[in-house]
């Protein structure tokens, strides 16, 4: 198997184009530019005004930025941020959105992987966010976790937004795919990914001197723009759904996956 890091950033710088021309649309950096809120879901948002609730002048680093929303919302929120990624083409689609919002001097883009966080400074970050989708491609949990702390301040704040683990055993209608104890890794001719489970998270958090503050389980609620139950290829690639359609995915007496949680949220502190 090839090195589980290069293969997915060989698919990231691939992908890219087609991704960020979605996720970083006309449309999209609009509404981040009149309502930076809306990059997080209100439940994280609510975390976020509790546990680090003035960010300006903050530093914020965003390990595994992707799409790059999250950091295109706390740059205008006052905050310094890092966004990091493994892919060049990712971050200089990220790093052209935030010239267009006049965000330049508010975001540095830099190359990492977020298991190591190479380049990234010891004790330098008042909070750290990660978004959902990140935890798929990382082969190595505990080293994620030490490297969010060593680069946290003591006393700083880790916030965890992610697809909540029981969603992975299931396909449509309910039809199972894999135990929940299979993790993985699942290869296919472009990606290596993982399906950890709650605890494979929680230990890694936790071990790594994390201390867990508050948790959310989020359940579904219709999304007419990205809908959950569509695969996100296909939104990319322009799949269009009704609203009735969209709807129908979303009761659960319809869709029995609507019944489980949809996302995971948390908020820890870095230990003194």
């Amino acid at each position: 198997m090839l090195d589980v890091v290069e293969k997915n950033r060989r698919n990231w710088e691939e992908y890219s184009k087609k991704y960020q021309a979605f996720n970083l649309s006309e449309r999209i950096l609009e509404r981040l530019k009149q309502n930076p809120q809306s990059a997080f879901d209100p439940l994280v948002w609510k975390m976020l005004q509790k546990y680090a609730p003035e960010l300006k002048g903050k530093r914020v680093c965003v390990p595994s930025s992707g799409d790059n929303n999250a950091a295109l919302a706390f740059a205008p929120l006052g905050a310094k941020v890092t966004s990091c990624d493994i892919s060049e083409n990712q971050l200089a689609a990220a790093k052209a959105a935030a010239k267009k919002l006049g965000l330049g001097e508010g975001i540095r883009f830099q190359k990492e992987d977020t298991m190591r966080l190479d380049g990234i400074e010891d004790e330098t970050y008042d909070l750290a966010y990660t978004s959902n989708g990140v935890h798929v491609w990382l082969d190595d949990l505990p080293g994620e976790y030490r490297n969010i702390r060593r680069v946290l301040k003591p006393g700083g704040i880790y916030i965890l937004y992610e697809l909540h683990p029981f969603q992975r055993p299931f396909g449509e209608k309910m039809r199972v795919v894999k135990p929940y104890d299979a993790t993985g890794p699942f290869e296919d001719e472009t990606t290596v990914n993982f399906a950890w489970r709650i605890q494979d998270i929680m230990n890694a958090i936790l071990d790594a001197g994390i201390t867990l503050l508050h948790m959310e389980e989020i359940m579904p609620k219709p999304d007419y723009e990205r809908p959950f139950f569509v695969d996100n290829n296909e939104i990319v690639n322009g799949r269009k759904l009704s609203r009735e359609e969209v709807d129908a995915m979303y009761d659960w007496h319809k869709n029995p996956v609507a019944a489980l949680p949809e996302m995971i949220a948390l908020a820890g502190r870095r230990s003194e």
